[in-house]
């Protein structure tokens, strides 16, 4: 601001904190001053610890990927846990990013100072003590899977055995060769690392599930050469390639996100054919939903409904009433004494993976978990922003989900660089959604989402605060819907104030669209004024004498 690049600090070295770095180099370049913060040794968040077997996206890599960095030659059609942690390293490289993370650094608080426009971060390095950083812009990028959730069951603490979150995988790189391994959970991860589990050999597993689920199934084909070839050198090609795929998923979102849409119900159908065929008939009945689809997100079946019939594979889905010391007692008596518990429970999206807001302290020293619990929940403008804590933005903020994660981080990634552009090009000091803008703009969310299937009280999911509580993930637009409500900056709806100076606390409020009006007519003049001068010099050139004298 001023003289001086504008600083930015980014919390969080995952796929969106670097999508974010990478937004701000390309609109800003040297203008911003970017520090992104990373607890971990390395880059990569989510992909860097879910080392288990088998962990890959569920989402097409070529739509998965970042926008503003594709790539051309993926192997196969869903990429593996390695290869997405390769592209991600290979991004931060190609554009020039690596000088700017700061790792095994955890952020512990924040407070806003108005008078300067100013965050000062208080940071935990791995050791020694903790320090400050003083940072104008700072931007949640901790992901919706940073607060991994241990499920609620008596005795969770008192297992002598190993036991760990699939979050932690890494960490703890098991050994389960000739081991008795419980499985918790079934939703995404869970399904995901259980076939490779049962693999093991010597392996006895026992997942036990609370309730059913819809699956798709996920064929990982090679995607070949000659494909890749096509979507490097043909030009749109990889571009079209994708659109497709958007196309495709967006649609999906939209048809198994309410009942009445377009698709929904032969979806359901279809789905719950796929289940009775491929799974074993003494499981259907447990896996079975008792809910609408749409309610939970549905997982993708690569090889996990075929792993339940091996004879090293049992399901339980009688339901867990204590864990001892060594044994898992299930609410019939019954009980498996493991080695090893993995605890494929989920995260705290709807409440704590929607933004930094623990210690994140605004106007007044309000702190934003506080301001949240006071108004009923994570709340955003566009999932963006919050009023009451100005510079402070998020890139997968509350209700921000639209389609897909993917879509979904490029689209606010590139939206929150061109807010910090454009304050440096209108020289605003700080910036905040309007409050009455953001209560009725989380109205018409809560409306919009109070028939979706989302929003359905027959299951449990991570969609909403506690499992069953307001809705804080999902938005009820899909992708397009949300890149159109993005596009542009609706100034009105944004508080805009004066750069700081002289030490004095700033309080003009900027009329933006009016410094873009002047700004606009001023190049309308300059253009104009330009093409009155070339015209002048061609009509007092000689070409121009010898044409007239021709004529």
């Amino acid at each position: 601001m001023g003289s001086r690049p504008i600083r930015v600090a980014i919390v969080g070295g995952g796929l969106s904190g670097i999508s974010q770095a990478i937004q701000l180099r390309r609109q800003l370049g040297s203008d911003a001053d970017i520090t992104v913060f990373e607890k971990e040794e390395a880059a990569g968040g989510t992909w860097l610890n879910s080392t288990w077997p088998g962990a890959g996206v569920d989402i097409p890599i070529h739509l998965y990927s970042l926008y503003s960095d594709p790539k051309s030659d993926w192997d196969r059609v869903f990429a593996e846990q390695r290869e997405v942690l390769e592209y991600l390293n290979n991004c931060i490289e190609k554009n020039g990013l690596s000088q700017n993370f700061v790792f095994h650094t955890t952020y512990l608080s924040s407070e806003w100072d108005a008078a300067s426009q100013t965050h000062t971060l208080t940071l935990q390095p791995a050791s020694g003590p903790s320090y400050t950083h003083i940072t104008d812009i700072l931007i949640s990028a901790n992901g919706p899977l940073c607060a991994p959730l241990l499920p609620p069951i008596p005795g969770v603490s008192s297992f002598r055995g190993t036991a760990f979150h699939n979050l932690h995988w890494r960490k703890h790189q098991p050994d389960l060769v000739n081991k008795k391994v419980a499985v918790i959970g079934n939703g995404s991860s869970g399904i995901q690392l259980l076939p490779g589990v049962a693999k093991t050999p010597g392996a006895e597993v026992v997942q036990y599930v609370r309730s059913g689920g819809y699956y798709f199934p996920k064929v990982n084909a090679e995607i070949a050469g000659w494909q890749k070839a096509i979507y490097r050198w043909v030009p749109g090609a990889r571009w079209y390639h994708r659109y497709q795929l958007f196309k495709g998923h967006n649609d999906r979102w939209k048809a198994r996100n309410a009942v009445e849409a377009d698709g929904h119900d032969a979806t359901e159908q279809m789905l719950l054919d796929y289940l009775r065929q491929q799974t074993p008939p003494e499981y259907l009945e447990a896996l079975t939903p008792k809910y609408p689809l749409g309610c939970k997100r549905p997982a993708y079946d690569a090889g996990w409904l075929a792993a339940l019939h091996l004879p090293n594979v049992s399901l339980n889905s009688v339901g867990i009433r204590e864990i001892t010391g060594d044994a898992i007692v299930d609410k019939a008596g019954g009980t498996f004494k493991p080695d090893v518990i993995i605890y494929a429970t989920g995260s705290d999206v709807g409440r704590h993976g929607v933004g930094l807001n623990i210690g994140l302290k605004g106007e007044g020293g309000k702190e934003l978990r506080a301001y949240w619990e006071e108004i009923g929940g994570p709340q955003s403008y566009m999932g963006l922003a919050v009023p009451g804590f100005p510079n402070y933005f998020i890139t997968i903020g509350p209700n921000a989900i639209a389609g897909s994660w993917g879509f979904t981080i490029g689209n606010q990634t590139t939206v929150i660089a061109r807010l910090i552009k454009e304050m440096v090009t209108y020289d605003i000091g700080s910036l905040q959604p309007r409050l009455e803008v953001f209560e009725e703009h989380n109205r018409d969310i809560q409306e919009a989402l109070a028939t979706s299937t989302m929003n359905s009280k027959a299951c449990v999911n991570w969609w909403r605060v506690g499992g069953q509580g307001r809705p804080s993930v999902p938005n009820p637009l899909d992708a397009v819907g949300l890149w159109r409500a993005t596009r542009t900056t609706r100034w009105e709806d944004w508080l805009a104030i004066e750069k700081a100076a002289g030490g004095m606390k700033p309080t003009t409020v900027k009329d933006v669209r009016r410094q873009i009006r002047r700004k606009q007519v001023q190049q309308a003049a300059v253009g104009a004024g330009v093409a009155a001068a070339v015209a002048a010099v061609w009509y007092l050139s000689p070409l121009f004498s010898w044409h007239a004298t021709r004529s």
